[in-house]
């Protein structure tokens, strides 16, 4: 990780910008008329560096360029500025699969695994595999130290190793955001946080299962855990996510989904061209997630032979 300054990270940033896809060539795949018409989209934008596609499988395309912007963020981001964050996600995700793979005694969990963070993978695995956590930062290891004691009384499962891990690592992120200034990064984990609390509320209501949602309640949010009694409908509708209302009134999570990528991706968009903020390299990367999220969305439903029009509706803003 090089300590680069905002103004050389932000100048090599304008030059990777030119790797987004435009709006014509995601209309022209999800308007595709077959799945190899949409990879064929991909290949010719040389998507994920070159990376080579058999019969069919478009994950590696996505793997690939996945790896690229993570490895790019690795490498260019500035030392204090909160780009961290976004890696310590990565992190946390891969200790996930380690974590089920160990205790399901999985020999093989890459199908499962993002890019590395700051943490390399297969040192990872060889500690955890080793129960030694000494190398991990506190908060990680006192969470793999609770799955652990949890697993000797047989509590651990699936749902307990992610709310545990998922708590930790918004922890680690919010301990790292509180040693730096503000920073449209703050915004966009606050904002990722609350909305992510909401989702989950809602999934949790339709099954009736509101006691589990207060074990994920994710903290460091302006939405505290008490904004979940009564109505959080109405209640959106006088917060700072006012938009959010409509749509969960239809129910209509698509609609709901859709404008919280736009919300993320608009928080950077301001101040995109300011070569002396952090915004230029951050919401490269935020928008450059989402648009593997939306082209691995277009290549599934085309896979599955779905309506155009219902992937038509699938669609979000471009930050190109």
């Amino acid at each position: 990780m090089a300590n680069n300054s905002l103004v050389y990270s932000n100048a090599r940033v304008k030059a990777m910008e030119n790797t987004f896809l435009t709006n014509e060539k995601i209309v022209r795949m999800a308007y595709s008329d077959s799945l190899g018409d949409g990879i064929k989209v991909l290949l010719e934008s040389a998507y994920g560096g070159g990376a080579s596609v058999e019969g069919g499988d478009y994950e590696q395309l996505l793997q690939a360029e996945d790896k690229k912007i993570s490895e790019f963020v690795f490498d260019a981001m500035p030392k204090g500025a909160g780009m961290e964050t976004f890696l310590i996600k990565n992190d946390y995700h891969n200790l996930k699969a380690i974590v089920k793979g160990k205790y399901m005694r999985l020999d093989d969990v890459a199908f499962m695994l993002m890019p590395k963070g700051l943490i390399d993978i297969d040192e990872m695995r060889e500690k955890v595999l080793a129960d030694d956590y000494s190398s991990f930062s506190p908060i990680m290891r006192a969470a793999i130290e609770s799955i652990d004691f949890a697993r000797a009384d047989g509590k651990a499962g699936g749902r307990y190793i992610d709310a545990t891990l998922d708590n930790a690592c918004y922890a680690e992120i919010c301990a790292v955001l509180k040693k730096i200034k503000n920073s449209p990064i703050k915004d966009y984990w606050r904002t990722n946080i609350d909305l992510s609390n909401v989702s989950a509320y809602i999934r949790y209501s339709k099954i009736g299962a509101t006691e589990l949602f207060k074990e994920s309640f994710i903290d460091g949010g302006d939405l505290g855990i008490n904004f979940f009694d009564g109505d959080i409908v109405e209640k959106l509708a006088y917060s700072r996510y006012p938009q959010f209302a409509d749509p969960l009134r239809d129910g209509d999570m698509v609609a709901y989904e859709r404008l919280w990528d736009n919300t993320l991706i608009n928080i950077f968009k301001e101040k995109r061209n300011d070569i002396f903020s952090i915004a230029p390299i951050a919401g490269f990367y935020v928008a450059k997630k989402i648009e593997i999220k939306i082209v691995r969305m277009i290549l599934i439903l085309l896979k599955n032979d779905v309506d155009k029009e219902i992937i038509k509706a699938r669609l979000r803003e471009l930050y190109a």
